[in-house]
């Protein structure tokens, strides 16, 4: 007789969905991304799909960072390099000083266990970048990076601080139409933003070099970096589509 067919039937139905469950919400958060938004000296930290208006909560899929991120601050009047922030019902919020030119901020996730498909750990870094004004430049700091060049419309893609080809990159306008262009040889994209209000541009990249992080070996790295820019001017946008149910872990 088989192990399957000792156990109870219902028994068995819900240890499958419980582990249907947890695969499922495993891979909601790994396609997610975080951005920042920053308004009234107020930063927030979000973690869910822009594009869809949907925000992770806590209790939920926000509570599976390790801790509270720091937020990186430059700029006029950023009397602190890094800000200690808090976990809110649906962000984390930080309290901003100054004018800053650049917000940045890497939560930390905990490794992918994949032991199960015998594949290693992966690592999945997620960041957010926040910027005042596209006309200025921005330097790289994080090791996928995305940033402004200071031209109309373009930004730059910079891995370990080279610029990467061929990769894409999307861009999701206010009302959450979103387009998707590829950067040329030099690590450059241009795109059009003919609406006023807030942008949010992702680009992800994987790394199958192994390493170690948080104190574990891994096989893959895969990392995933917005960046956030609000345009003054332009044509009036349709708003965000109606907020999406978020995959909250109950």
């Amino acid at each position: 007789m088989s192990f399957t067919s000792t156990l109870h039937r219902p028994l068995l139905a819900t240890l499958l969905a419980s582990a249907g469950l947890a695969a499922t919400l495993t891979t909601a958060a790994h396609a997610h991304q975080v951005w920042l938004e920053n308004a009234g000296g107020q930063a927030r930290l979000h973690f869910g799909e822009f594009n869809e208006n949907l925000r992770e909560t806590s209790p939920g899929l926000l509570d599976k960072f390790k801790g509270v991120p720091a937020l990186e601050q430059q700029g006029p009047g950023a009397s602190a390099p890094r800000v200690d922030g808090q976990r809110g019902k649906d962000a984390f919020t930080y309290t901003v000083a100054g004018t800053p030119r650049t917000l940045f901020a890497a939560p930390t996730y905990p490794l992918l266990d994949r032991s199960k498909r015998n594949l290693p750990a992966m690592v999945w870094q997620p960041s957010a970048r926040w910027v005042a004004d596209l006309a200025q430049p921005v330097a790289p700091t994080a090791p996928l990076d995305l940033v402004p060049t200071g031209k109309p419309g373009e930004l730059k893609v910079v891995y370990h601080g080279k610029p990467l080809p061929r990769t894409k990159v999307q861009l999701a306008a206010p009302s959450g139409w979103t387009r998707e262009a590829e950067t040329g040889e030099d690590g450059t994209v241009i795109f059009a933003t003919p609406w006023k209000g807030q942008y949010v541009a992702e680009v992800k990249h994987t790394d199958k070099t192994p390493g170690e992080a948080q104190g574990e070996k891994y096989g893959e790295a895969s990392y995933v970096t917005t960046l956030t820019f609000v345009l003054a001017d332009g044509m009036a946008s349709p708003p965000l589509p109606p907020a999406a149910t978020a995959a909250a872990a109950q």
